[in-house]
């Protein structure tokens, strides 16, 4: 295949959103603006901790202006749940009750103390986001890490990437014409390039970003559109385009994760709706250019061999223009909605359900097992809802409700879709996860005396804790949170009877010496600190300002792997929670975590001062990675290990300090995440995800939405690739690589691998290979373990031990 595009058996040029190395380097080639950073790897208490008051009302702001909105737009209150009403939407919005789904309350409301962490505007002129509807920036939180991030990514570009509702792809076209929203069905150009030597395993496979269908306007024809985003919840965006600066002359799209239909709500405009491809026949009858058809339904053949069919609120005449485009007799106002038709004996179920418009969803939660997503829906849904649901949702979904049509789809990167019919009135999915995972301090089996005898590990133990350990002010905060999270494993160590007996000498000192380490961190004191940023609303650090580098450690500034980052942190600050609950400094610890906590993972729109979850996709299961500038494949999720992390010190952090919700939110999406990087990112024999020519690369590497690439951001070693999938081991990492999965990539793959066979105990990625094949090997793996390199967030100690830990 070309780099940049190919063929298909039409004749019609496949552009694809990116070109991946198929070179002995293995690079990642993404396409970008030159913003690209390479994944690695507040004041006050939150609700429920044992210090805990009650919340303040929001503090005014402090004296540092923010831009002024760019026009005199009313501003949405920024306290409030967005609003759910749309303009120009011809009936009332259904939104479900949350009966006692209702975990996800507000941790808290306090303004980020600017004692603690300065308050910066810097990214007014570093990377601010764009096309957003006036009266937003400067009055609430901005998603940084959504789905649909490309849409409002900084960048000096004209051009618009697409996003991945999935099935769908779509994108703004505001560069070139034909202007509007083009809508794709990505699987039909599904290619696939490289060879790994993994058996016959692929490298990379990415879609083709073809103009299958635009939804335009005549008014559109030579000038293009202005474009904005204008709200958003939990699992949609709303957006509108209109003409010469008339929002009175509009279209409105409300993009849903999941979306069966693309809809376009029309206000005074002349709907032209076009397509790369010849449309050859409407509702069966041959067309030629000139052709008119009067309906409200029409099914759209192409030359292409593909089927569309579009809906109008309203009977309308439409004529075939040339033999790409389909342009309504006059200006309408009403809804046109349009779906793909992957099987014609299915189109009744796409009939049936065409009243029923999604008008956006959010999710809630009732405990650590359970959580709903809550469908606002407009029209008549008496049908029910029609919506495409992913595999890790028909494995935990409540069928009572909901039917499966037997209409299947497939998402680019996550497999088969299966079209779902919801009955309840307001459509509700809820779903049961009820997955063994048991999120402790320590493993579920503790070394045995013998394997703690006869690999010296209390002697290992006490020389860890002797040692310097590093925590430099210059430091990476990125590093300087593995060492973190290290050294607090390390004093985990000498609280356990198993390794020390009734001796806690060494927990003490290793107690008093994790609690004089974190006092940076607590005090925000490093070259570089952390700030609170005005403009999207969130912890970053100034390293990427004061370089004026988007990609100074790892991105941390433009929004990359913040759930990365300030997991290991949260992880050290809960074991000193757990093991020193009495010491004088943990009020101050607990005010920075939280902040921490409440930049990644906020889980109300009550906390105006943090966006809602900001790396955690509910509908997809797991987080983004990339932050704040495009890529044309999409957001990415390279160390599903480092996922794993966040969640797990969440769930830690949660309850070593009295915070019962906060827990349960931890220990909810440790539940999910598991599920998900089980069923999309780590890869058995019997997946049902991946394509069947890459599942012997075992996992995906970096997985974007346009694209699944066995490679990582920093190196083409396929132990790099692994292992970045295996850091940090933790207690619950056995819930997630599991002996099945083990035994298979360490047949498969990493035997294979020259360091394994040429026994390199010089590379520190060995090390990372034999805690996770211990799993399936403990005692090869320990031999091993004694004398190997360690990797730098690694320590002998925890390294023995976690091995140990399995049977």
């Amino acid at each position: 295949m070309a780099d940049g595009g190919d063929v298909n058996n039409n004749g019609v040029s496949v552009t694809f959103g990116s070109t991946s190395g198929s070179g002995s380097n293995g690079d990642v080639l993404p396409h970008t603006d030159g913003n690209v950073a390479p994944s690695t790897n507040g004041s006050g208490n939150l609700r429920g901790s044992d210090d805990s008051t009650p919340a303040p009302a929001p503090a005014p702001s402090d004296d540092t202006p923010v831009p002024a909105p760019a026009d005199d737009t009313p501003a949405p209150s920024p306290d409030s749940t967005p609003a759910i009403s749309r303009a120009g939407a011809s009936e009332p919005i259904v939104v479900p009750a949350r009966e006692d789904f209702t975990l996800f309350e507000v941790l808290n409301t306090e303004q980020p103390s600017s004692e603690l962490v300065k308050h910066s505007t810097d990214h007014v002129d570093f990377l601010p986001p764009r096309f957003m509807a006036p009266g937003i920036v400067g009055s609430r939180a901005i998603p940084t890490n959504n789905w649909w991030g490309n849409m409002i990514a900084a960048t000096k570009e004209t051009r618009v990437e697409s996003v991945w509702t999935n099935p769908y792809s779509v994108r703004p076209s505001l560069s070139t014409a034909p202007f509007g929203l083009n809508i794709n069905y990505p699987y039909r150009s599904r290619a696939f390039g490289g060879r790994t030597g993994n058996g016959d395993a692929v490298k990379f496979y990415l879609h083709g970003l073809l103009n299958e269908v635009t939804f335009s306007t005549s008014e559109f024809s030579s000038t293009a559109p202005n474009f904005e985003v204008y709200d958003w919840d939990d699992l949609s965006v709303q957006t509108r385009m209109f003409a010469n600066g008339d929002r009175a002359k509009k279209i409105e799209f409300t993009l849903v994760s999941g979306m069966a239909y693309v809809s376009a709500r029309y206000t005074e405009l002349t709907p032209r709706i076009e397509s790369v491809y010849a449309i050859v026949k409407i509702n069966g009858q041959g067309v030629s250019p000139g052709s008119k058809v009067t309906s409200d339904r029409f099914v759209i053949d192409f030359n292409s061999g593909e089927a569309w069919v579009l809906y109008l609120s309203s009977t309308t005449t439409m004529k075939l223009d040339g033999v790409t485009a389909l342009v309504a007799a006059g200006k309408f106002s009403g809804l046109a909605r349009i779906a793909f038709v992957p099987d014609n004996g299915k189109l009744s179920v796409v009939d049936k359900s065409r009243q029923c418009v999604v008008e956006g969803g959010n999710v809630d939660a009732r405990d650590e097992t359970a959580y709903a997503f809550n469908w606002k829906t407009s029209g008549n849904c008496d049908g029910g809802l029609l919506h495409y649901a992913q595999i890790h949702h028909v494995d935990t979904l409540d069928t009572s409700t909901t039917r499966d049509t037997g209409l299947e789809a497939y998402s680019t990167t996550r497999g088969k879709m299966q079209a779902l019919v919801t009955t309840s009135s307001p459509p509700v999915w809820k779903f049961q996860d009820s997955s063994d995972i048991v999120a402790d301090f320590y493993p579920r089996q503790r070394p045995s005396s013998e394997d703690v005898s006869k690999y010296n590990m209390r002697e290992t133990l006490e020389k860890d804790i002797g040692a310097d350990w590093n925590m430099p002010s210059g430091g990476s905060y990125y590093f300087c949170g593995k060492w973190a999270q290290k050294y607090a494993s390390l004093c985990l160590m000498g609280n356990d009877y198993s390794v020390v007996g009734d001796d806690k000498a060494l927990k003490d000192k290793c107690v008093a010496k994790l609690q004089q380490t974190m006092t940076r961190f607590m005090t925000n004191n490093w070259d570089s600190p952390l700030v609170y940023d005005k403009i999207y609303r969130g912890i970053v650090s100034t390293e990427g300002f004061k370089a004026h580098d988007p990609n100074a450690d790892f991105g941390n500034t433009m929004y990359n792997d913040h759930h990365f980052h300030y997991g290991y942190w949260i992880l050290a600050s809960a074991v000193l929670n757990y093991l020193s609950p009495d010491w004088s400094g943990l009020r101050d610890l607990k005010r920075m975590t939280n902040l921490l906590v409440r930049d990644v993972a906020n889980p109300s729109w009550d906390d105006q001062y943090f966006p809602k979850f900001r790396n955690f996709d509910w509908f997809r299961g797991h987080s983004y990675s990339h932050g704040v500038t495009p890529f044309a494949d999409g957001k990415d999720e390279e160390s599903t290990s480092e996922d794993i992390n966040f969640h797990y010190a969440l769930t830690l952090f949660g309850r070593a300090t009295n915070n019962h919700e906060l827990a349960n939110v931890g220990s909810l999406m440790l539940r999910l995440n598991a599920r998900a990087v089980k069923t999309y990112f780590l890869m058995t024999d019997d997946n049902r995800a991946q394509p069947t020519n890459f599942r012997g690369n075992k996992v995906t590497g970096i997985l974007f939405d346009n694209k699944a690439d066995y490679a990582t951001w920093f190196s083409p070693e396929k132990y790099c690739i692994h292992g970045i999938q295996m850091l940090p081991f933790s207690p619950v990492t056995e819930y997630v690589r599991t002996k099945q999965f083990v035994q298979e990539e360490w047949d498969q793959v990493l035997s294979h691998e020259a360091i394994v066979k040429n026994n390199d105990m010089s590379n520190p990625w060995l090390s990372l290979l034999y805690v996770n094949y211990a799993t399936v090997d403990k005692q090869t793996a320990l031999d091993k373990l004694t004398q190997v390199s360690l990797d730098d967030g690694l320590s002998r100690s925890w390294a023995l031990y976690m091995a140990a830990s399995h049977n």
